[in-house]
């Protein structure tokens, strides 16, 4: 059978679907190697910073309700999107905080995306990128999509 032209709407709100849209990155990456032919895989670790993205812009949007968002984060910024969850009632760890900073960098830098050549050694984010994204969409799906 084929899919319609037009897809029905999507239920839930927009903050669930941003959380919806995420879990759809998180568990495309989950797919895929962390490695390829000696070096990173590149792709998968998109995918896991979009999908914090959107994790992260769904609690902020959540949360927020009708309330105007002060200082809202530029786009790519995990950094600011994190610090505004936290803002608005995400509970605050250190270690996501600073796995969201090391990760924010390849991020909103393009890195991931394009080749650049770098004067020192890339880090491996192959240890903190899944933990990092497993621990914000539990926790955020505990507020936006409750059960």
């Amino acid at each position: 059978m084929r899919p319609p032209i037009f897809p029905p709407h999507s239920g839930g709100t927009d903050s669930q679907q941003y959380l919806h849209r995420a879990r759809q990155f998180r568990e495309a990456a989950v797919r895929l190697p962390d490695s390829r032919n000696g070096d990173q895989n590149w792709p998968k670790y998109a995918l896991i910073t979009h999908a914090i993205e959107l994790a992260l812009k769904g609690f902020v949007f959540h949360s927020a309700r009708s309330r105007t968002i002060a200082n809202e984060p530029r786009q790519h910024d995990l950094v600011g999107w994190h610090e505004a969850a936290v803002r608005f009632g995400l509970e605050y760890d250190a270690t996501i905080a600073e796995n969201v900073g090391f990760l924010n960098e390849l991020h909103r830098t393009h890195f991931m995306r394009y080749p650049v050549r770098q004067a020192g050694p890339v880090p491996n984010p192959e240890t903190i990128a899944d933990q990092t994204v497993d621990h914000l969409l539990f926790e955020i799906t505990q507020v936006v999509n409750p059960r």
